[in-house]
């Protein structure tokens, strides 16, 4: 599972969950609409896209990167120029577009503090420790064989239920990263071995699986988020390291990596489809980073001058617009000398 060749429901996870991360930063804005509007279920439907979508990111780090025995130069090189050479570039292009220099406003919108328009670079700072973490599982990988994966899977688990019931993540921040490593693990387990797979025919798991996290995330809508936001007049919903997340995310990769061997899914590859998923999938990271950036000028310059007509479709419709602009820009950056090093695919 960690040689070159691409491995297309790979990139079929990796477009879904850019666009998950889109939907949700673009629904934010609808929000202010009110939580007993009529469109409120739509927002919070496509809001909480992003809930399993950040799980599913890590998931496929660890999916691509475990079992690689690299050298510590090596290693960091390739992860870390890739990471944080993009990510310098546009912290940068944030800091001017905020129009605001102070210390504490480059601060908050560099480590991407809650209410800076720089928010959405938590993720790169999580994603350092996460390669930090993979760095140290390949090196115990190496010393005492892929058994290992076994033992760590396990205790990955216990930190998760730990997380669950009584230990805090979130403070300090650097505990929060790190708890990330269960879904590194986590989707190196899933995509390199396949227990159920060789007992049960795929196309019942496919069918299993899609329906179970149709049913997990329509019940965790309309069952918890609609109502109790409704309830407590702010927007509710779980966080990243709670049981009925972690089964849906799960489920949803696991969905993918089934699909993936049917006939369906060959078609998809094939087609145009197939090309227009690639084409996100390589440019995802690129797409993370300047996506937040294009929203917010189209909420200040043109969103607010524009008459409501559907939520839902309007959402839709905002995400396409955000995802060809930031599509074309990253295509114009990839092919000028320079700027292609802040594209994100290099």
């Amino acid at each position: 599972m960690n040689s070159t060749k691409r491995v297309f429901y790979y990139d079929a996870l990796r477009a879904m969950a850019i666009i998950g991360i889109v939907f949700c930063h673009v629904s934010v804005y609808f929000l202010s609409f009110g939580f007993n509007s009529p469109g409120f279920s739509s927002v919070a439907f496509l809001d909480c896209l992003r809930d399993f979508s950040i799980p599913i990111f890590v998931m496929l780090s660890g999916a691509l990167l475990i079992g690689r025995d690299e050298s510590f130069k090596l290693f960091f090189k390739k992860r870390l120029s890739r990471l944080l050479i993009p990510f310098l570039f546009w912290a940068a292009v944030y800091i001017i577009y905020s129009r605001s220099y102070t210390l504490e406003n480059i601060i908050s919108i560099f480590f991407g503090h809650t209410g800076s328009i720089g928010v959405i670079f938590w993720f790169v700072w999580m994603m350092i420790m996460m390669y930090i973490g993979i760095f140290v599982i390949n090196k115990i990988i190496s010393f005492t064989g892929k058994s290992a994966i076994y033992v760590l899977t396990v205790l990955s688990l216990i930190y998760f239920i730990s997380i669950r019931f009584g230990f805090d993540p979130y403070s300090p921040m650097i505990v929060y990263f790190a708890s990330f490593i269960t879904y590194i693990i986590i989707g190196y387990f899933i995509s390199s071995n396949d227990f159920i797979g060789s007992r049960v025919d795929g196309r019942i798991l496919t069918i299993f699986t899609l329906a179970v996290s149709v049913l997990l995330y329509c019940y965790y809508i309309f069952c918890f988020v609609v109502p109790k936001s409704q309830a407590n007049g702010i927007f509710v919903s779980l966080g990243y390291f709670t049981p009925l997340l972690f089964i849906l995310s799960v489920n949803v990769f696991i969905f993918f990596k089934y699909l993936d061997r049917t006939r369906v899914m060959d078609r998809i590859e094939s087609g145009r489809i197939g090309d227009v998923i690639s084409v996100i999938s390589r440019y995802s990271f690129g797409i993370y980073l300047v996506h937040y950036l294009i929203i917010d000028f189209l909420k200040l310059n043109v969103l607010s001058y524009i008459p409501h007509f559907n939520t839902f479709f309007e959402i839709i419709l905002i995400v396409i617009f955000t995802l060809i602009i930031s599509l074309a820009l990253l295509y114009i950056f990839d092919r000028i000398p320079f700027l292609n090093r802040f594209s994100g695919t290099h």
